[in-house]
């Protein structure tokens, strides 16, 4: 008879096991949760990492990513779900080796189908304060992130000052402007084509959508893509652009052509029409340059003016998405070497965004605001010690603690300030900031 490999339980194992198992109830269906273990099949060796311990393992390593190394996250998500430092991993049951190998097991498609899951999730908390006539508002925008340097073959490198920088990847996301959650993701290598890497996502897009797009997705064949995919845009005109005009609705606003680039007749897709017809809405905003909005909604009673401008406006929260990423997530902290690893690792800082995103929206279900009026930081703060609290409860104080979670997270408003202008000035911004600082240290020595 050959000899089992597996380690005793010394009790660490079952009581974490345990835990994460009331964690993933409490986020998850029991429907839902029995479909993802349908799609999980661990090796022997990694048993003891069964679907739930996974799933609470990498959302915990997600909000905890800036510990220096996979045994650190473990010792800290028994610790957060113990109470205390009282429960030593003494006889290594719950490995980072063993973490390692039953991570790279995860199929991809099934942390996908939970991230989607979560964003279903979000969007039916917020209802229609998340739709714009019946459209998504969709943003796509692309960071350039830092990866692991076992993946420059793949990734490579922008060159840096002195010699090659270190190894980069495309990270381009679709993020809903309205429930402040990603939709999809995709990588590509350094100083890749924007466009090429969003003509990829539109078809995993629900339709129809707005797509809310900087300038430097201006392209005609991208435009002809996404109005095929049966979705709308909205972006910036390029300084050189020279559209062709068709109709005036005011001295700001009307009708044009535009055609493709200098391409080659030969050279171009037969496919795509020759010219499209867009309406160009011209603004200025005080302290920037004027530019024009180019659109494809092109009905002025159903799509006024003001509201043109208020939707690219809109634009700017894939911007502080990014910003949550680097500063409350910490999402380039990995802990992996492969190409696999870091999916995984990215899927998971996804679902956990969407998980907090998600109760965000409850939070605010019945109220008049928006999702994303409330603060990401402190809510992914509130949202783990309640989950950490589940483990300690008995089953009927789960309902009471999740109404408090959200009781408390419908308090964390962010502090928007109307009418306040960013000056774009370096030195005088810098000048009205010390001179603030100078205020305060005179008005503290009066004090005294």
């Amino acid at each position: 008879m050959k000899k089992s490999v597996a380690r005793q339980d010394d009790g660490v194992h079952s009581f974490f096991a345990s835990s994460a198992r009331k964690i993933a109830e409490s986020l998850m269906d029991a429907e839902f949760l029995k479909k993802l273990r349908g799609m999980f099949a661990p090796g022997h060796r990694e048993r003891r990492f069964n679907l739930a311990t996974l799933v609470w393992l990498g959302i915990f390593g997600a909000a905890n990513a800036t510990l220096r190394s996979m045994e650190a996250i473990l010792a800290a998500a028994a610790a957060a779900v113990e109470g205390g430092k009282t429960l030593p991993l003494r006889r290594r049951t719950l490995t980072e080796s063993g973490w390692s190998r039953a991570k790279a097991r995860l199929p991809l498609g099934l942390l996908r189908r939970l991230w989607r899951r979560w964003v279903e999730v979000a969007r039916l908390h917020a209802g229609d304060k998340a739709l714009y006539h019946g459209m998504r508002l969709v943003a796509l925008d692309k960071k350039t992130m830092n990866v692991p340097e076992a993946l420059w073959p793949t990734f490579r490198s922008h060159r840096g000052g002195r010699g090659e920088g270190p190894a980069q990847a495309e990270l381009l996301v679709a993020y809903d402007v309205c429930v402040r959650v990603p939709l999809e993701l995709t990588l590509g290598r350094v100083r890749e084509d924007e466009r090429k890497m969003a003509s990829c996502l539109l078809r995993k897009l629900p339709a129809p959508s707005l797509l809310l797009v900087d300038c430097g997705f201006y392209s005609f064949v991208l435009f002809a893509e996404i109005l095929h995919a049966g979705h709308h845009f909205l972006t910036r005109m390029r300084v050189n652009g020279t559209p062709r005009l068709l109709r005036r609705f005011r001295p700001t606003d009307g009708l044009y052509t535009i055609r493709p680039g200098n391409l080659p007749k030969e050279e171009r897709d037969p496919s795509l029409p020759d010219t499209l017809v867009v309406r160009i809405v011209q603004t200025q905003r005080r302290g920037f340059r004027p530019i024009r909005l180019v659109t494809s909604l092109l009905d002025p009673d159903a799509f006024p003016r003001e509201e043109i401008l208020d939707l690219y406006h809109d634009r700017w929260h894939i911007e502080t998405f990014f910003r949550e990423l680097t500063g409350d997530v910490a999402f380039e902290s990995w802990h992996t070497r492969t190409l696999r690893g870091l999916y995984v690792e990215l899927l998971f800082t996804m679902t956990y965004v969407t998980v907090v995103r998600a109760h965000l929206a409850e939070a605010v279900k019945d109220k008049p605001l928006r999702p994303g009026r409330l603060s990401f930081g402190r809510g992914a703060e509130a949202c783990l010690r309640a989950w950490c609290r589940l483990p300690k409860s008995a089953s009927d104080q789960v309902p009471a603690l999740r109404q408090e979670l959200l009781t408390h997270l419908a308090t964390l408003l962010i502090d928007v300030r109307p009418g306040r202008r960013f000056e774009r000035d370096t030195q005088k911004r810098r000048a009205a900031s010390r001179q603030k600082k100078l205020q305060a240290l005179e008005a503290k020595r009066h004090a005294a």
